[in-house]
């Protein structure tokens, strides 16, 4: 008896937490929702894309017809491309996309769908290239740019989107090589 009622649990808890998968050529959208072909109710479940060949192209989470959960995007070899999280249809987190070798390209912050916070862009070896910040979806503070040796090559300060102040180049050695100030993305003389 206890072996019947432990099949049964198992049966029922698998049951319950599968999700639901339907290929894109599965949806209706209907004005912001999205709903499973000849379906009246919004979809809850998973959305998965793919390419002319077959392969899985992209694949997300919705809840109540709405982008809700992790949504993935993959490079025709099956890897990884980029990886975020929506909340209600609304992007928030972080975003990762990748090279095909599987190192991180760049890392962009969200938050209630608008880029908001630190950004990073990578080399394919993993080396930092570019970061700054983003202030409701718009380039603020200082923005800096690096050699491959990881030495800076550029700083810029930007304000609501626009250079602000003093940019400088520096050669590899650390020196100053280039430096301008900047006004509403206007130079200064």
């Amino acid at each position: 008896m206890k072996k019947i009622l432990l099949a049964l649990f198992v049966m029922c808890s698998v049951l319950s937490f599968s999700e639901k998968v339907v290929k894109t050529t599965d949806i209706e959208v209907k004005g912001d929702i999205t709903y499973e072909a000849g379906q009246n109710v919004p979809y809850t479940g998973v959305i998965e894309n793919y390419d002319e060949n077959g392969k899985l192209y992209a694949r997300g989470e919705f809840k109540n017809g709405i982008l809700n959960g992790s949504s993935k995007l993959f490079f025709p070899n099956g890897k990884l491309a980029s990886e975020a999280t929506f909340q209600n249809g609304k992007q928030v987190g972080v975003q990762k996309d990748y090279y095909e070798n599987g190192k991180v390209k760049m890392e962009m912050n969200y938050k209630n769908g608008q880029r908001n916070g630190l950004a990073k862009a990578y080399d394919e070896n993993g080396k930092v290239v570019t970061e700054f910040n983003i202030v409701n979806g718009q380039v603020e503070g200082l923005v800096k740019t690096y050699y491959p040796s990881g030495k800076i090559r550029t700083e810029e300060n930007y304000k609501n989107g626009k250079r602000n102040g003093i940019a400088k180049a520096y050669d590899e050695n650390g020196k100053v090589v280039q430096q301008a100030t900047f006004k509403n993305d206007q130079e200064i003389k």
